[in-house]
């Protein structure tokens, strides 16, 4: 973990290079310990980088051997991008942080993980509209994710405190404090199902530019976003549109023509960046979350006929869980995502499974 952090502080040195360099060197550690012209062969790799590299300076050993104090000290959770316990959904962006900090009871790698996002400032129909969102949704037993920020955030979290459910607030700063301050006691609830996460050591502050940053792990974490009251600019949109780049579902709540708090939200679906929604069932019926385990037990065994060895392997998994994204698929049968991907198109093309939102598929 110790050089991993120290990576993470190298200037010049963002989470796609960083996680490039421990790719082809093998580790973080050894990120340090490799020659110059080696660095420099790898695409994107020039001499400042590596000078930064090989002249770290006192001041940043300290400040990660603070980090790996206060993580001790505090109990908490790391999340380094080559381990198993890293959440699967975000390991596979290309931009996702190297390391994260969490405190609390996070189980990632569940079957549905949503994002609800939205203006600071909510209206009563904003809120109203997402408390009747999380109820209906309780009934699929969603994990939720958002920003603790105040207004729909706020209601999100609270909404998914009330019904049971587990939810993540993804921070923009460190894990020493909570902002706004006035979500203190929602955050210390959230601790027994769910909890924080942040890619901010534990002093950095909750400024400004950070939180755009934060928007992707929102985005990265969740099978869909849905935006509720989102004027023409904001957080909220920018989770939108990184949610649409990394090829997930997207959501937006429609609002009156001419108000302003819901423009982005109108935009969004205008542009076709996200399907309309008003209700828990739209998202339900979209995302097909409503099969449930009565299906798979009913269903009659099914013989499959012209496919591979290795085609068949993947139908018999696919038939077990009745639904079944891309990624828990490949950690379940130890098969890349890259020659997953080959083998679910030639599956599709066979019409023996069909392709879900989300990257989820199932028997035809």
């Amino acid at each position: 973990m110790y050089h991993t952090l120290l990576l993470s502080q190298v200037p010049l040195i963002g989470d796609i290079t960083a996680r490039k360099l421990i790719m082809e060197c093998g580790s973080a550690e050894e990120v340090f310990k490799e020659k110059k012209q080696k660095l420099l062969r790898i695409e994107g790799i020039g001499d400042s980088v590596v000078n930064n590299l090989q002249h770290i300076s006192s001041a940043d050993h300290e400040k990660v051997q603070q980090e790996l104090d206060f993580i001790q000290k505090h109990g908490l959770n790391t999340y380094i991008i080559t381990e198993d316990n890293y959440p699967k959904r975000l390991k596979h962006c290309v931009d996702a942080p190297i390391i994260l900090f969490g405190k609390g009871n996070m189980e990632w790698n569940v079957p549905k993980v949503l994002a609800i996002v939205g203006t600071r400032k909510a209206s009563s129909y904003g809120i109203t509209f997402t408390k009747q969102l999380m109820d209906g949704l309780a009934s699929v037993d969603v994990m939720l994710v958002s920003g603790l920020a105040y207004g729909i955030d706020t209601i999100a979290h609270e909404s998914a405190v009330h019904h049971n459910l587990q939810t993540v607030g993804v921070l923009g700063h460190g894990l020493q404090m909570i902002y706004p301050a006035s979500n203190r006691k929602l955050a210390g609830r959230m601790l027994k199902k769910g909890g924080l996460l942040t890619e901010y050591m534990h002093e950095i502050g909750p400024d400004a530019i950070n939180f755009p940053s934060r928007n992707r792990i929102i985005a990265g974490l969740s099978d869909a976003v849905i935006v509720v009251e989102a004027r023409k600019e904001g957080g909220a949109l920018i989770t939108a549109d990184l949610a649409f780049s990394y090829d997930r579902d997207v959501f937006a709540v429609p609002g009156r023509v001419g108000d302003a708090a819901s423009e982005g939200c109108n935009n969004l679906i205008k542009q076709n960046k996200a399907a309309l929604i008003t209700s828990a069932k739209d998202v339900i019926d979209l995302m097909r979350w409503d099969d449930n385990q009565s299906k798979k037990k009913n269903r009659q065994e099914k013989l499959f006929f012209d496919v591979s060895e290795e085609e068949k392997f993947i139908l018999e998994h696919i038939q077990q869980q009745d639904m079944i994204d891309i990624d828990s698929l490949s950690a379940k049968i130890n098969i890349p995502v890259s020659r997953l991907s080959v083998l679910l198109l030639s599956l599709e093309c066979k019409c023996y499974i069909e392709c879900l939102p989300g990257k989820r598929y199932k028997l035809v």
